[in-house]
């Protein structure tokens, strides 16, 4: 049974690697990330 907390620090790994780490093809296998500093 997982605790809030640790549910807590999933959700902020993933958010990280969604926005920082996947390419996305829509825009052009750059990461949300990429586009946002540019």
């Amino acid at each position: 049974r997982g605790s809030q907390s640790s549910a807590k620090q999933w959700l902020r790994r993933f958010r990280h690697h969604y926005n920082h780490e996947r390419p996305n093809q829509a825009l052009d296998g750059k990461t949300p990330g990429e586009v946002i500093q540019n």
